[in-house]
């Protein structure tokens, strides 16, 4: 519970711990504790140690796109994340433009040469594990054989890194040339080729590999193996979970149950104006220019979903249970429109509707700390764009999940947290995000990063 400033944490069944709100780190919030064991060391959330994540499975099964989704979600989670890829390293070292021999694995010459690039990866991580880093996303095509998955352990295991592989599955020949298309053809690798000639090229560095794939089946090892994860397939897409213990690893679990590529669009819309001289406990409807917005914005929408070629007419829409954000969906199709308490604004606390030379004057230590941590610092009775961002969680999630489009309309301390995260941004970013009035911004996530348009609603 919430007593003005002070969280209270259960340790025991006699005693209710006080956290300070300011000299508590980030980490705290959300882990396990008890009397008898000191806190986690910093970076290291949930007490889960440090993990490597390890992808396995041939190319264009989706192993890159789930490595830079699994670790935008572990940052919003607040855990020290990174990806090391290899053909980033590759392409550094060795150029871009290779011949799909360089990628046989029987070939020597041109498997040693991937060793190197892979070595400067681990290294890489290894170092970063040193720094307090806490989860390394190790994304090879090598590990596909068994010796490179053993030689891993061999090395993570004596350092106290628990490691676990994700096997992506999918032999649906149909959904792996989609895959292809959307997501490799973009690549550096295939800048300026010609489509199918690209096309060509990237099927028979599948093949290539094909021969030295040995999937996963000993039981003693922690993975987790991803069925079918492709574009436009519903085929047999399940998970299996082996030997994955731990809060923080179930939690990776649960996003990648949630994950998908099949393309979708997320809009996202600062709710219409409410009355003037409500407090945040008021819960205001709207005021004449926001009614004016919501009677616009269904035809407003409809005729860009029909320009863009997007359907139906009406996306599906969350807004919170605040009156001028499910106000602001009133026409639309009551079946759109689902209203989720996880969005409704940052709670302003004690400061609410003071300027800031009010605050400065009133609260100069609280407003020094804010100053220096506005992402993290909490005033009186508030919320923090921490606490915001822990409360959508499962807001992420579903919207992860889904393979519709979306509409979410909410106060713009929301949109800021949603946009950050669709758009890979950090936490220093995100109270300085400016998000207007009168704004639909379109975000479409593609495998590379998310492309964003804006359209002003006249």
């Amino acid at each position: 519970m919430t007593i003005a400033a002070l969280t209270y944490r259960h340790v025991d069944d006699a005693t209710l711990l006080p956290l300070d709100h300011e000299s508590t780190p980030n980490w705290w919030f959300g882990c396990p504790y008890s009397k008898s064991s000191p806190p986690p060391t910093p970076g290291r959330m949930f007490h889960a140690g440090t993990i490597c994540i390890v992808p396995v499975g041939l190319p264009a099964r989706g192993k890159t796109y789930m490595s830079k989704k699994l670790c935008r979600y572990l940052r919003w989670l607040g855990v020290k994340t990174e990806v090391y890829n290899i053909g980033t390293y590759r392409r550094k070292l060795f150029g871009a433009n290779l011949p799909h021999s360089f990628f046989d694995p029987g070939d020597r010459e041109a498997l040693e040469k991937r060793r190197i690039a892979s070595q400067a990866a681990f290294e890489d991580m290894l170092s970063f594990f040193d720094k307090g880093g806490q989860v390394g996303i190790y994304d090879s095509t090598l590990t596909i054989m068994e010796e490179k998955r053993r030689e891993l352990l061999d090395r993570l295991t004596p350092l106290n890194v628990q490691v676990i592989f994700v096997e992506t599955i999918c032999e649906i020949p149909h959904v792996i040339e989609a895959n292809v298309r959307e997501v490799k053809l973009n690549m550096p690798d295939y800048e300026g080729w010609d489509e199918d000639k690209a096309l060509d090229d990237f099927m028979r560095r599948i093949n290539i590999h094909a021969p030295f794939y040995t999937p996963i089946n000993d039981s003693s090892l922690s993975f987790v193996q991803v069925m079918n994860m492709g574009i436009e397939s519903n085929i047999g897409e399940h998970i299996v979970c082996n030997n994955v213990k731990g809060y923080l690893q179930t939690r990776m679990v649960l996003f990648l149950m949630n994950l998908h590529i099949s393309p979708r669009t997320i809009y996202l819309l600062k709710n219409g104006e409410s009355v003037p001289g409500a407090c945040f406990k008021d819960d205001a409807p709207l005021n004449a220019d926001g009614v004016a917005l919501a009677r616009k914005l269904p035809s407003f929408i409809a005729a860009l979903r029909a320009r863009t070629n997007r359907h139906p007419a009406s996306p599906k829409i969350f807004t919170s249970t605040r009156s001028r954000s499910y106000q602001t969906a009133q026409f639309f199709p009551p079946e759109c429109v689902t209203s989720k308490a996880p969005l409704v604004q940052m709670n302003p606390g004690a400061i609410e509707g003071m300027s800031d030379d009010a605050i400065r004057a009133k609260y100069p230590e609280e407003y020094a700390r804010h100053v220096k941590d506005p992402f993290n610092h909490r005033y009186p009775r508030s919320e923090s764009y921490h606490d915001l961002a822990l409360r959508m969680e499962h807001v992420i999630l579903e919207l992860e999940g889904e393979k519709e489009d979306v509409l979410v309309i909410a106060h713009e301390t929301v949109l800021q947290c949603l946009y950050a995260y669709l758009m890979d941004l950090g936490e220093k970013d995100i109270p300085r995000l400016q998000i207007p009035s009168n704004t639909l911004i379109e975000l479409v996530p593609q495998a590379y990063g998310t492309r964003e348009t804006r359209y002003l609603i006249e």
